[in-house]
């Protein structure tokens, strides 16, 4: 069964992480961000952005996302900074 059980059963990385942004309230704009992240720097597992904070940490520093940075900062801090 999926992490939300509401799908039924799907296997796999890809149903993972897309699992998790469902469950995280990530919109699409963001999805596709995290999307790009995972894309640039291959992740196998896209799931592992979830708890990996060296990915985000990566794509911060990243030119490529300097547009994009402030959000994946934002992002960064929610999951992976204790309060």
């Amino acid at each position: 069964m999926s992490l939300l059980g509401l799908l039924g059963p799907r296997v796999g990385h890809k149903p993972l992480f897309d699992d998790l942004c469902q469950y995280h309230k990530i919109d699409k704009k963001m999805k596709s961000l995290l999307n790009s992240v995972i894309q640039k720097y291959q992740l196998p597992r896209p799931a592992e952005i979830f708890i990996d904070p060296a990915v985000l940490n990566r794509a911060i520093n990243d030119d490529e996302f300097a547009g994009s940075a402030e959000e994946l900062q934002k992002i960064a801090k929610a999951w992976f900074e204790s309060t």
